[in-house]
């Protein structure tokens, strides 16, 4: 499974996909064990020694393979398979990459602005909308524990691939989704500083920590409010997607509204779920959304994204399957 900070194609062969981080936030905080698992013990020989009743045991490797003219040889390999790297492990060495990378216009990762946290009457209006939205917690639930849990199955939905038929369609998408996690920790850490020198802010308080009234059905997570991380993202995976996926997943059907497409909706959705279950504010939402484009600028930039990854998964949808 593959979580939101909450991955999703479960099927890594052998990495065990990306556990949800009890309820954090679009996606992520996986605990990884092989999915393959080889016991190896004792199997009986073809034959029967002629003096014995009984078939000797093997090992492996086999018993008379150690004996001085009787071994195979070892092969040339030179490198670990690039896609033998699970999509999980990459998209975590990829920060590296990222962090030295700057976008088109000079940004650097540690230098967004994101809207101040709204406070007030602004603030008064958000807790109001989150109490009328408790009535819709019950449509909401089933597939916002699901966005928790394995928010890249969603994605996944739209126009039908995975970790199989799209390799590396999926580590883009998983490269989104740890880079997004990524950045909303570092602005998570930074909000709400008393003093512009402070080495750390104070975060924003959840939603339930100002109204009883929007106790949360599930546990709240263990970071601040603002920004959304299952926002950042969900906003981020859709940018990085809609630069490989067919036209039908990233055009309109509103010509008067760029976010109309089905990449964008499946993000707006995603946050806007996480308002209806009091986790937060429809601002921490706005928040992510600002981080993730301003983020996506950057990682386009990448190296390794501009010149492998994005080129060849824009490749897997080119014809004939598309």
């Amino acid at each position: 499974m593959v979580g939101g900070i909450g991955f999703a194609d479960g099927g890594d062969g052998g990495d065990g996909g990306d556990g949800g981080d009890g309820g954090d936030g679009g996606a992520l905080s996986a605990v990884y064990s092989s999915a393959a698992w080889r016991p190896i013990g004792v199997s009986p020989a073809l034959t029967k020694p002629p003096a014995d009743d009984w078939w000797r045991g093997d090992k492996w490797p086999p018993a008379d393979w150690d004996t001085p003219n009787n071994r195979w040889p070892n092969t040339t390999a030179s490198r670990f398979p690039r896609r033998a790297w699970s999509s999980h492990y990459y998209s975590i060495a990829m920060l590296g990459e990222f962090t030295q990378t700057s976008s088109q216009t000079g940004l650097r990762w540690d230098q967004i602005v994101l809207p101040p946290i709204p406070v007030g009457q602004q603030l008064t209006g958000e807790i109001n909308e989150l109490i009328q939205l408790i009535d819709y917690r019950p449509g909401v639930m089933a597939e916002a524990l699901m966005q928790r849990d394995n928010m890249l199955a969603y994605w996944c939905g739209v126009l039908m691939f995975g970790q199989s038929s799209h390799p590396w369609t999926f580590d883009l998408m998983a490269i989104a989704l740890h880079v997004g996690q990524f950045q909303v920790m570092h602005y998570k850490r930074m909000a709400n500083k008393t003093n512009p020198g402070d080495a750390e802010g104070k975060g924003r308080p959840r939603p339930s920590q100002l109204s009883p009234a929007l106790m949360p059905p599930i546990e709240v997570p263990g970071h601040a409010s603002y920004p959304s991380g299952h926002a950042t993202e969900a906003y981020l995976i859709s940018k990085c997607l809609a630069t490989v996926m067919p036209a039908a997943a990233s055009t309109p059907y509103d010509p008067a509204d760029a976010d109309s497409t089905a990449l964008q909706r499946l993000a707006q959705r995603t946050a806007r779920n996480r308002e209806v279950l009091g986790l937060h504010y429809p601002s921490d939402s706005q928040a992510g959304k600002v981080l993730a484009q301003a983020t996506f600028e950057i990682l386009r930039e990448c190296p390794t994204i501009r010149n492998v990854i994005q080129p060849y998964a824009a490749a897997e949808w080119a014809a004939p399957q598309y």
